[in-house]
């Protein structure tokens, strides 16, 4: 996994080739650090956890331990399976587990469907109506919405690329249950859908809203007082220096995710 690649960025980035070099100097890596650093990796700013995870990875940081397996991310989410949602506290997978039964009944009607423990007849009654008659247009970006929310790379790369409505395509390919706008964004995007029409200030991954970014700035100005302190330390261990770039990796990653403008102090002194 591309460590950077939560965030767009410029090879000729300044401050990640920084980063990186400070990172080369450190010497050998211990993969307890490593998986901190994926922490990092998969952090996203639209994600309804967001402040939690923030936490998580800053104690990780300070403690040089991961609080959690990175490979367990993701484990409780729909692309887990039909049962992810018995194990998710949230009720996310649960409801969009209801989601994608009621989509795929649209598809292709199933007197079945009723007796899934997860099935909601109001939902299923209301996302009928939003989607209306079938068209093969519509079809599509049902089956690619689908893909998409269970995490079915196969049939989301033969699905996508359609000639029209590239940009309500794009909304389809945004959409996510762990999003902080979730449902709200994709029962707009199912009446979008219905209408063969884009939605208008459309919420998907990779956007915040005024809340996250306030807080987001917040949380990156005191990890770069962090890392300047421990930067000013003269002659600093492994552990501090390791430490600082970790501070650095994060701060790096919420500056761009939320585009700050305010640099990251530099880790070379």
């Amino acid at each position: 996994m591309n460590p950077w690649s939560n965030i767009d960025i410029s090879p000729n980035d300044p401050e990640i080739i920084d980063i990186d070099k400070f990172e080369k100097n450190i010497g050998i890596i211990p993969s307890n650090i490593h998986q901190i650093r994926e922490l990092i990796t998969r952090f996203e700013v639209c994600h309804f956890k967001y402040k939690q995870h923030i936490k998580y990875i800053k104690d990780s940081i300070l403690n040089l331990k991961p609080n959690t397996d990175p490979k367990r991310i993701g484990t409780n989410h729909i692309r887990s399976g039909e049962n992810a949602w018995k194990k998710d506290k949230t009720g996310r997978s649960l409801l969009g587990q209801r989601y994608v039964l009621a989509l795929t009944n649209w598809l292709s009607a199933n007197p079945d469907a009723k007796d899934f423990e997860y099935y909601d007849k109001e939902l299923d009654k209301k996302i009928t109506k939003w989607l209306g008659e079938k068209n093969p247009e519509k079809e599509r970006l049902v089956r690619l919405l689908i893909a998409r929310l269970i995490w079915d790379g196969k049939s989301y790369e033969k699905l996508r690329g359609g000639e029209d409505n590239k940009e309500l395509e794009l909304q389809v390919c945004k959409m996510d249950v762990c999003h902080y706008a979730f449902p709200k964004n994709l029962d707009l995007l199912l009446q979008g859908i219905g209408e063969v029409k884009s939605i208008e200030a459309f919420e998907g991954c990779g956007s915040f809203n005024s809340d996250i970014k306030k807080f987001v700035e917040k949380e990156f100005l005191i990890l770069n007082d962090l890392l300047k302190s421990i930067i000013s330390i003269n002659q600093p261990d492994k552990n501090e220096l390791t430490k600082a770039w970790l501070i650095a990796c994060l701060a790096k990653i919420l500056k761009e995710q939320v585009g700050l403008k305010k640099p990251i102090h530099r880790v070379d002194k």
